[in-house]
């Protein structure tokens, strides 16, 4: 059995403080490293400027990820392999981040930029494994996993935007769970919570494959134009079940 999460405001264990310091360091130079990397592959002349965009992205994320390690009372003594492997994902959505600062490299790069947000998205799979198999599994891992998502189906619609095979009505696709939370300010029983859905896990995964896909060479016109939306009705579809749902649960409650 997993250890459960610890009360809010409880001291973490400080080698599992340190792990997560040394990770969030070490995206850095990997997210500045690989976008310049990337930029300079697709031949572009500033490709340091994709390296600036992408640390300025990891910073505040490190951030707010060290302050979530210990607001969320990280219950285990040792960061573990799984959060790791979500910080690292974390770092390399960065460097595809950078990329937008340099599109002319985007088009060049075809096949490699969509063979590396694959494997982004495989490791998506391997992080919720790991953390069941070490027996590490925390409600920060959790949240670290879930905006890692988030940040990944932002990055990648703005890539899609930025080649030009969608419009930027498809950067709500990224921008969806951020106007969920926003709405929760507004009406408190957004916040409720969701019991664990295979539809949703679907859906994401569905969502996910088919923005990587979007970055083939291969799909272009219409037929780029159709995925995408039929993408983001998928999508915008289960949020509105499940908005729907929280709002029933709420009505009946006293």
């Amino acid at each position: 059995m997993t250890r459960p999460d610890k009360p809010f405001g409880t001291t973490v264990a400080p080698q599992a403080l340190r792990q997560a310091w040394v990770a969030v360091a070490a995206g850095l130079p990997l997210a500045a490293g690989g976008a310049f990397g990337l930029a300079s592959h697709g031949g572009a002349e500033h490709a340091a400027v994709a390296a600036l965009l992408a640390a300025c992205m990891v910073l505040p994320a490190g951030v707010l990820v060290l302050r979530g390690f210990q607001r969320l009372a990280y219950p285990h003594a040792r960061l573990g392999m799984c959060n790791i492997v979500t910080l690292m994902r974390g770092a390399v959505i960065a460097a595809l981040a950078g990329l937008l600062a340099v599109p002319d490299a985007l088009a060049v790069l075809g096949y490699p930029l969509a063979a590396l947000a694959a494997l982004v998205l495989a490791l998506d799979g391997v992080d919720g494994w790991a953390a069941r198999r070490a027996g590490l599994a925390s409600h920060f891992g959790a949240r670290l996993d879930v905006e890692t998502d988030v940040a990944f189906a932002l990055v990648m619609a703005a890539l899609a935007v930025a080649l030009d095979k969608v419009g930027p009505w498809f950067l709500l696709l990224g921008l969806l769970r951020p106007i969920f939370l926003l709405g929760g300010l507004v009406w408190p029983w957004l916040h409720g919570p969701l019991a664990p859905s295979q539809r949703r896990r679907f859906v994401a995964g569905l969502q996910m494959g088919g923005q990587v896909c979007l970055l083939l060479p291969v799909l272009s016109g219409a037929l780029a134009q159709g995925l995408g939306l039929a993408i983001l009705t998928v999508v915008l579809a289960s949020f509105l079940y499940d908005i729907r749902s929280l709002h029933a649960q709420a009505e009946r409650q006293p």
